[in-house]
């Protein structure tokens, strides 16, 4: 992994080239640093000599303010820069995460996306300043050793070997450190993963003692031993490149003192203002060599965002450019899939599990439903027929149009769909003009009045049970007012009075109103609601018989 990758980030990042004035105003406050010690020096041998001159002092205030302005001000456009970067790489990554195809999105996993929206942004927001602060300290400690090749010559040049064995050995251990780096963030995405399961399904391991045990023990626990390993080793390197660095200093000082006289007596005359100006740079020269380890850190950072970016780009699909919906699928009389396959391929691409082929007609305005037991593919049926996943083989028309790339999402806005894993929004996104009068009565119809409320345009509970939690989604569904309606094992989760107000009351509601509906359902007794019933099995799908 290469430091040029976040040169390039830099670069890329900086429309309007503010780092260019930032690494002006970095190497100003460098320089004059680096003055004030030149100056400081001078006035000492000055003042010893006893030939003061008062316009020192006046030297040393102009580049003392000038070292303040362009420092402050170099760590200002730090600062915006880097909030500006985070701020427009989150937006980027956000943009293409909600635009990629979900199948995508499923393998890359949550955990994944979070870290690198979260640590990896946090990681090069926390950088910026630090990284600005080892510039400037090696801008000084570069015009601190000129000075001292204008004091003595042989000192410079023992110094600049000095420095090129301490910079050497950074770069030799440099791309090691980088992907040791690497390797514990890719750690910590799995560590947030087995995390994710823990509060995910709470519940279920307070009910589960050995389920508990193997997750926490077996797998959360070793990620973590084996995630501390990995970082101890990590910081263990820094601490001894680190710990080399600092003796370097030490070594330098003392070559300085018993060394170089003995090569060039002549620098006794100058060794007090070697020593002063060796000891001024120990500390900067400190700054520059730990922010090494920032720039691997940072770089690991961009470079993990740099991925999941470029993966999510490409696999945005349809909706990428935001286009706007014309509704042009809205007065279809017949959706038709026509031989459709998908399959599930393990990294070989070997097909672990398939579905298909899928022929269906679906009419505007009819009620199907799908039976079949659990593994049988009738959620990834769901995927596929509401435009989630692109089909391996086949083809979706509606009427005589076939559904592609360009006009996937219109197709996919016909759908309101209610998944055996739904997800519950606090807000009513996407729907205009909210009747607050009209979500109270739905509430008191589904009998949640008195559980939750709506108000500012939010509902004001949604810690409920999973039946109560599935007729809040169905009241947003309703108010989104799709031409399809998909209920994947709705009423599963409904007492025996609302499964019957389901099928009896809400079927022929949507059904007056023309909706057209497909329920995911093993409720036989109300079979006879359907037009047509269809049965997956093992990833067939058949016309079944009562």
């Amino acid at each position: 992994m290469d430091n040029q990758i976040l040169l390039n980030f830099i670069k890329r990042e900086s429309k309007d080239e503010s780092y260019k004035t930032i690494l002006a105003m970095t190497a100003i406050s460098g320089l004059a640093n680096a003055a004030l010690l030149a100056v400081i020096n001078y006035s000492t041998s000055k003042i010893v000599e006893h030939s003061y001159n008062v316009k020192l002092i006046l030297v040393f205030t102009i580049v003392f303010l000038i070292y303040v302005i362009t420092k402050s001000r170099a760590q200002k456009l730090t600062a915006v820069f880097a909030e500006t970067v985070v701020f427009n790489v989150r937006e980027r990554i956000v943009k293409y995460m909600i635009n990629t195809e979900l199948q995508e999105f499923e393998e890359l996993g949550r955990a994944e996306i979070y870290t690198r929206l979260t640590k990896d942004t946090n990681e090069i927001s926390g950088s910026a300043s630090l990284i600005a602060n080892g510039v400037q300290a090696a801008i000084l400690v570069f015009f601190a050793i000129i000075y001292l090749g204008f004091i003595n010559l042989t000192a410079l040049i023992i110094t600049i070997i000095m420095l090129s064995i301490a910079i050497s050995n950074y770069f030799v251990s440099s791309n090691r450190i980088q992907g040791e780096i690497s390797e514990a963030t890719a750690l910590e995405t799995v560590y947030f993963e087995k995390l994710d399961e823990v509060t995910g399904g709470f519940k279920e391991i307070k009910l589960h003692q050995e389920k508990k045990k193997n997750l926490f023990d077996g797998r959360l626990q070793s990620v973590s031993q084996e995630l501390k390993d990995k970082k101890i080793v990590t910081s263990a390197k820094l601490s001894f490149y680190f710990v080399f660095a600092q003796a370097f200093f030490y070594a330098l000082l003392g070559a300085m003192v018993f060394i170089v006289p003995v090569i060039d007596g002549h620098v006794l005359k100058d060794l007090a203002k070697i020593t002063p100006t060796i000891l001024f740079i120990i500390i900067p020269l400190g700054e520059a060599v730990g922010t090494f380890d920032i720039v691997n850190r940072a770089t690991v950072a961009v470079f993990n965002l740099n991925q999941i970016e470029e993966r999510l780009k490409e696999n945005a699909f349809g909706s990428a450019e935001n286009k706007e919906v014309n509704g042009i699928f809205e007065g279809f009389e017949t959706i038709r899939l026509n031989h459709l396959r998908f399959g599930y391929y393990d990294s070989q691409g070997k097909e672990q599990f398939g579905i298909g082929p899928i022929n269906l007609e679906i009419k505007k305005g009819s009620t199907i439903f799908i039976v079949g037991g659990n593994g049988s593919g009738k959620s990834t049926l769901v995927r596929l027929m509401t435009g989630l996943y692109q089909p391996d083989q086949g083809e979706i028309y509606v009427d005589q149009q076939m559904v592609g790339e360009v006009n996937v999402q219109e197709y996919r806005e016909l759908f309101g769909v209610i998944f055996a894993d739904f997800f519950l929004f606090s807000e009513l996104y996407g729907v205009k003009d909210v009747n607050e009068k009209s979500v109270l009565q739905m509430l008191k119809q589904m009998q949640l009045s008195e559980k939750t409320g709506y108000k500012n345009g939010s509902f004001t509970q949604l810690n409920l049970s999973t039946g109560q939690r599935k007729r809040l989604a169905m009241i947003a569904a309703m108010l989104e007012n799709k031409s399809v309606l998909v209920f994947d094992e709705w009423a599963a989760d409904q007492d025996p009075e609302f499964r019957k107000y389901f099928y009896n009351e809400l079927m022929a509601e949507f059904k007056a109103q023309g909706k057209t509906v497909i329920a995911i359902t093993h409720d036989d007794q109300y079979f006879d609601r359907a037009d047509i019933i269809y049965k997956m099995e093992y990833g067939q799908f058949n016309e079944f018989t009562v």
